[in-house]
């Protein structure tokens, strides 16, 4: 037998992550599977979700059904002015999200099993369970113009605050955007319209 020594040439192998997967009837999203700029907030991961959609307001879907809470590691923080959390929350910080399906203490007591609510669960890494993060920006123009912000999320598994602030002398009404920049509201509508 006649036998040659052959020489392949370099292969390269890549992992993928999975997106997402099903566990028992929630859906696991993995926040590390998807591709994003850096200094991206939490609205832009959601954004990206398959089967989810991120509507003006906060307002969030997946397959067609409106979200009636937003958790943050289990616990309803921000869930009344989601918005906050959505805007802020770098996407550095976040495992994974869960969305499954949970009945109310109240529906439990009354036997309703049928009228669930949708959760939306936004699980940390766990280096990050006990953390506080900010967006500060400040300003002086010509003509005595002045501007200040102030933003800041703290949470422990026990407690959590959030402290929004800001001031300024030209009637700016201001939000936190998903790259953590501060655009104007009626700027941030009018360029959404655009598109």
């Amino acid at each position: 037998k006649n036998s040659k020594d052959q020489q392949l040439g370099e292969a390269v192998v890549r992992a993928s992550k999975v997106k997402f997967y099903y566990k028992g009837d929630t859906i696991v999203y993995n926040a590390d599977a998807f591709l994003l700029a850096e200094g991206s907030m939490l609205d832009a991961l959601i954004k990206q979700l398959p089967g989810v959609e991120l509507k003006e307001g906060g307002e969030i879907t997946v397959q067609g059904r409106r979200v009636d809470e937003l958790l943050l590691n289990g616990r309803d923080f921000l869930n009344s002015d989601r918005k906050d959390l959505l805007n802020n929350l770098p996407i550095y910080m976040v495992k994974n999200i869960k969305v499954f399906e949970k009945t109310t203490r109240e529906q439990k007591i009354m036997g309703d099993t049928i009228n669930k609510l949708l959760a939306m669960d936004v699980r940390l890494k766990k280096e990050y369970n006990r953390t506080f993060v900010g967006n500060i920006e400040g300003g002086l123009g010509t003509n005595h113009t002045a501007l200040g912000r102030f933003f800041a999320l703290g949470f422990t598994p026990k407690s959590s605050f959030k402290v929004h602030a800001m001031a300024n002398n030209l009637n700016d009404v201001n939000d936190p955007g998903e790259q953590g920049e501060w655009t104007p509201l009626g700027c941030a509508s009018s360029a959404n319209s655009g598109k």
